[in-house]
């Protein structure tokens, strides 16, 4: 191929990429993002990435998740990224947009360059056509406007990047190359888990389209598995905690309530056949597919017994066509490698359905497709083909590929503006499919906390309304679910969270809490929602008796603690409340909310001194909370105890 020219598609292709994806710059955080890089900068929520450089040394010895008890996956690359990008631009949405844009842009030109190195027995048009196809595909628009979802870019981008200095390394016979191949997949490995499928996929394109004898590609894949051991090594020895994955609920994936394995199967056809119809038709696409977008299908499913029949197909055409070496069999391999681990049948996957986990099988559909539309047209796609220069190419196969990139591009320009914010995103998507559970209370989540800082009026009102609406769809498809699955402790505590602190119906959530601790009887938190519907129902000695077995155990459940002093406050028993005010106060020291408890309950207890010195400590640690602080002078002024004032500036 010819620098000039090829020099003049890699500015078109990084040209369209931002063409494409452009107006999602302007976009703030959306979905997860949270929990990768700081969403709210007045209060970071990622202590973390707050720390900016210093602490990247940390990041690759913990994991990619650390909340609450929540410690799993380890993805340090990334979060190296987003701790770099706060450094020096802080909490801003629309760079850490662009930058994966730019990401984007680069693993395109990466991909051309790889493909026009494979395909160089081929017009320069097809590989040209597979990354405009790739470019454009709106599947790809969750891997490219979630911030999130950097993990999956830089994994693509790496891997792909090995596989090009691999056959660099053939065609400039140098041992660099093959040293940068190596260092990319390493790299790889630590940016998502996404990565190992360059393990299977570059001994396959080698194969494929190189002369290379069979003893070197052994030899090169032996250099990839070294770096994986190397990986696997490293990742021991850094992180010295285990990994603690919370427990999964149904509408996440009901398969993991699912036994029956020869069902799973049949879930799985269903699954890899809902991921082709996105990659033939992608729309609509959603944020969050799981229970009940995606059926848990039988065998007598029509939908299933047509995946059985295509793929089976598909697999056909390769055993039949795999020693003659085509475009087509590579394309299929490489789109089955990719989609096969999350089908549902290997392992259960959150979501049932994800565009991200597609992001390496579409490269597979990508070939497929432009090989099928060379015999659609009937092109001759070879390099000798003089038919096939760009100036004699037919002008109708030239209106359908531009036609198929204005249409794809169109609709990933539309699909960005819908990932504008989370809300924007979620308000959208649970539109379009309104049989998502997930989606349902993932919104009403979201839009519930804004009720209290919105004014009396209509727009709270319409808030409040938008919030019930959804939280009573969620209840419904839960208690649905629940039916099914019932030792699904996660719903059933939902349901009854739901039922108690957002319709204020503690007698019909607590049921659900029961059940709950039949399924888990030494679970605090469910043991805790049940004594609360007791305090909610009035009946606050029945609460009493649950919250005082619940400390008898010496639990680390702080609002346990809260609510039984409140209760033992008004009942003026209030040497219980001091006792209970101390223990949270060794569980969390540093609140200065829990000092002012003890400190009012050493007042009401007639014992001034002792509370005062709470009022001090608590000033103390909320230096700059000057309204705190006024409250506390004044007190101290109006009780007689000014010299107390004097250790307030200490």
């Amino acid at each position: 191929m010819d620098h000039t020219w090829k020099n003049k598609m890699l500015v078109l292709i990084f040209s369209l990429t931002f063409l494409v994806y452009g107006n999602s710059i302007k976009n703030g955080y959306a979905f997860d993002d949270n929990y990768v890089t700081v969403t709210t900068p007045n209060h970071p929520n990622n202590p973390r990435i707050a720390q900016g450089i210093k602490i990247i040394p940390e990041l690759f010895k913990s994991y990619y998740v650390e909340i609450g008890e929540q410690r799993f996956e380890y993805r340090p690359m990334v979060l190296a990224t987003f701790a770099i990008e706060y450094e020096f631009f802080g909490s801003n949405a629309h760079i850490s947009h662009f930058i994966n844009i730019l990401l984007y842009a680069i693993t395109c030109c990466v991909l051309f360059l790889t493909l026009s190195i494979l395909l160089k027995n081929y017009s320069v048009v097809v590989p040209l056509l597979v990354t405009l196809l790739f470019l454009a595909h709106p599947i790809h628009t969750e891997v490219v406007t979630n911030i999130k979802s950097r993990d999956e870019l830089l994994a693509f981008l790496l891997g792909m990047l090995s596989l090009y200095f691999i056959l660099k390394s053939e065609t400039k016979h140098t041992v660099l190359y093959l040293f940068l191949a190596t260092l990319c997949f390493f790299m790889a490995s630590f940016c998502k888990a996404t990565y190992i499928l360059f393990l299977a996929l570059i001994p396959v394109t080698l194969f494929f389209f190189t002369s290379i004898p069979l003893k070197k590609i052994i030899s090169v894949f032996a250099l990839l598995v070294l770096a994986f051991v190397s990986f696997k090594l490293l990742h021991h020895f850094l992180l010295d905690a285990p990994s603690k994955a919370r427990e999964f609920a149904f509408f996440e994936n009901p398969l993991f309530y699912e036994e029956n394995y020869f069902r799973r199967i049949a879930v799985g056809f269903y699954t890899i056949g809902y991921y082709f119809r996105l990659f033939m038709f992608p729309y609509p696409l959603c944020c969050y597919y799981g229970y009940s977008i995606i059926p848990m299908a039988g065998w007598s499913s029509p939908f299933v017994i047509f995946s059985v029949i295509l793929h089976t197909t598909m697999l056909v055409y390769v055993i039949k066509k795999i020693k003659q070496k085509d475009l087509l069999s590579y394309g299929i391999i490489v789109y089955f490698l990719g989609i096969l681990p999350f089908a549902n049948v290997i392992s259960i996957v959150v979501g049932i359905v994800g565009e991200r986990f597609v992001y390496f099988s579409s490269f597979g559909f990508c070939i497929m497709i432009t090989f099928l539309l060379l015999k659609l047209f009937k092109m001759n796609e070879h390099k000798e083909s003089t038919a096939f220069k760009i100036q004699n190419v037919k002008f109708a196969f030239k209106a359908c590929i531009v036609i198929i990139f204005i249409t794809l591009s169109a609709f990933t320009i539309a699909r960005n503006n819908q990932w504008k914010d989370e809300i924007t995103l979620l308000r959208h998507d649970v539109k379009q499919f309104p049989n998502s559970c997930n989606l349902h209370y993932i919104t009403g989540n979201k839009i519930y906390p804004q009720i209290f800082t919105t004014p009396n009026g209509a727009k709270r009102d319409l808030l409040i309304q938008e919030a019930t609406f959804h939280y009573k769809a969620a209840v419904a498809l839960m208690t649905e679910g629940v039916e099914k699955y019932p030792k699904d402790f996660t719903t059933l505590n939902n349901i009854g969270t739901i039922y108690v602190n957002i319709f204020n119906d503690p007698v019909s959530a607590q049921p659900f809490f029961k059940r709950a601790l039949h399924v888990k009887p030494d679970n605090t938190v469910a043991q805790y929602n049940f004594a609360y519907c007791y305090e909610k129902r009035n009946l606050h000695d029945s609460a009493i008796t649950c919250y005082e077995k619940l400390v008898s155990k010496n639990t680390p459940c702080i609002p346990v603690y809260l609510q039984l002093r409140d209760l033992y406050f008004n009942k003026n028993q209030f040497s219980k409340t001091i006792s209970c005010d101390k223990k949270t106060i060794l569980l969390n020291p540093t609140i200065a909310k829990y000092y002012i408890n003890l400190g009012n309950a050493y007042l009401a207890n007639k014992d001034t001194l002792n509370g005062i010195d709470q009022f001090i400590v608590a000033v103390r640690l909320e230096p700059k909370n000057t309204d705190l602080k006024k409250q506390i002078i004044s007190f101290l002024n109006s009780s007689g105890h000014p010299e107390k004032i004097k250790k307030l500036e200490k």
